[in-house]
């Protein structure tokens, strides 16, 4: 049994391979979810490659009318039915009537004149649904589908299931592959997702990834998931951009290591991620900035007070910049994006600025964490150096570093802080954990200045500094009030 390519992108990655030849392939779904659409593009794209196919509706619908459909897409060249590489067919409904061995013999006709290597039946539960009971109906499709396994073909049949009324239909444990295809209300978007329901002889990604249908047809985007291979952990270092932080992580961040800013609004947290890609990107280190919050115009103008030219280094293809609006952020389908921008531009730094803003398109907690986590390790297993920015809400008092728990799969953790000081506010870092090497235990004070960010002396003689609210210990006081003496 040779494996052969599905046509459709993404989809044989899922399948690890493509389709199995011979094999009997269900694609079902909801109304409106692209079936037929997912058929016609595997076979357009089999013809392109020299295939010969055939595609037989079952729903008495004109020629014309089906080249009609199927011309909107990408996919579409009508010279492949000039060639006759692909060849168009209807089962009228007295042939249907009849049964299944007159539709057995009208597609057996079709298959010994034509030679196919591909043949799609659209859809399928129409032929059945024309028998009068439930046990004509099962009969009918046990006849087609035992008969189907001498024609040697890879056969596409389409027919709208839910995957509760899957469990119901005899094509369940008849076919050899069954691909399950919806569109779904998610609050107030939609959302396409295709599962892999059984797929004998092979394995799969188990799991429901999403999907996009386009003037191009479908497009599968797998679902991401974690890694299990990494490179060896290197032992190398590389400058954060910022000169004081690198002395505090005792000479710059360990090469593929992930480093996560958290801090409350106005801190300098998207600067220090622009300071780390500028950095790299002037020394020959390809950088990607990930932003879902500020588009990259924006983004290279505010750089230029700091003498940073984006514009430059874009135009050299030393940084790169990828704008996704929350709202519009589909998880598989930017994942997929993410990893061909770091192959294609060889990519060894990422900025991810503002993780917290995938609430909107994940709000589930679990699930977000466990995209961020997978995301995050798929960096490191390429030998890139990340570094991550999520906002504290809280100004003051008690914190939180993340809305997920994310220390676990970061390597260095630094909390940045506005700070009263004495009636004035002031900006205060601390590394709170950076594994595999010592830092700088100090809470230190930063300011961000025309060149960038500057990382000044300790905040010393002051207690609750990281809450935000820094005071100096009552004792210090007493002792200045009194002289160090005490009645």
């Amino acid at each position: 049994m040779k494996s052969v390519p599905t046509g459709i992108k993404g989809l044989d990655i899922v399948l690890n391979g493509g389709f199995n030849h011979p094999s009997t392939v269900l694609v079902a779904g909801t109304a409106g979810a692209g079936k037929t659409t997912l058929v016609m593009q595997s076979l357009f794209n089999a013809a392109k490659e020299g295939e010969t196919c055939v595609f037989i509706s079952a729903i008495s619908e004109p020629v014309a009318m089906m080249e009609s459909f199927v011309s909107n897409y990408s996919f579409f060249d009508y010279s492949l039915l000039e060639k006759k590489k692909i060849r168009l067919f209807n089962v009228e409904e007295d042939l249907i009537k009849a049964g299944a061995p007159a539709v057995i013999q009208f597609i057996e006709e079709k298959i010994q004149m034509y030679k196919p290597s591909r043949l799609v039946i659209d859809p399928v539960t129409v032929l059945a649904e024309s028998r009068e009971n439930e046990y004509e109906q099962r009969l009918f499709l046990f006849e087609l589908l035992t008969r189907m396994k001498s024609w040697n073909l890879l056969i596409l049949l389409t027919g709208e299931f839910t995957i509760e009324s899957l469990k119901e239909s005899p094509l369940g444990y008849l076919v050899d592959c069954i691909l399950h295809i919806s569109e779904v209300m998610v609050e107030d978007r939609s959302e396409r997702y295709l599962s892999v329901i059984k797929m004998r002889g092979r394995s799969y990604i188990s799991g429901r990834h999403t999907y996009k249908l386009s003037s191009d047809g479908i497009e599968v985007f797998p679902r991401l998931l974690p890694e299990t291979e990494f490179k060896a952990a290197s032992t190398l270092r590389v400058s954060t951009g910022v000169e004081g932080l690198d002395k505090m992580l005792k000479g710059g961040l360990l090469k593929d290591d992930i480093l996560l800013f958290s801090g409350s609004p106005g801190t300098g947290k998207t600067i220090f991620g622009l300071s780390f890609i500028y950095e790299g990107a002037s020394k020959g280190e390809p950088g990607l900035i990930i932003s879902l919050e500020e588009w990259p115009d924006k983004l290279k103008r505010n750089t230029k007070a700091f003498g940073w030219d984006f514009e430059q280094l874009e135009k050299k293809n030393m940084v790169k910049f990828l704008y996704i609006p929350p709202a519009l952020f589909n998880a598989n389908e930017y994942a997929v994006l993410i990893k061909d921008i770091l192959k294609k531009h060889n990519i060894k730094r990422v900025f991810f600025d503002g993780i917290e803003d995938l609430e909107t398109a994940l709000p589930d907690v679990i699930k977000r964490r466990d995209y961020v986590h997978s995301l995050v390790d798929y960096f490191a297993s390429q030998g890139i150096t990340t570094l991550l920015t999520s906002e504290i809400p809280e100004l003051f008092g008690s914190i939180r570093l993340t809305q997920e728990t994310l220390s676990g799969c970061v390597d260095t953790v630094i909390l940045l802080r506005q700070v009263e000081v004495e009636g004035q506010m002031r900006k205060a870092l601390s590394i709170l954990k950076s594994r595999g090497s010592d830092h700088d235990k100090e809470i230190r004070e930063f300011v961000i200045t025309d060149k960038g960010i500057e990382v000044r002396v300790a905040i010393k003689g002051y207690e609750n500094v990281l809450a935000g609210m820094a005071r100096r210990p009552p004792s210090d006081v007493f002792r200045e009030m009194f002289g160090g003496k005490k009645s």
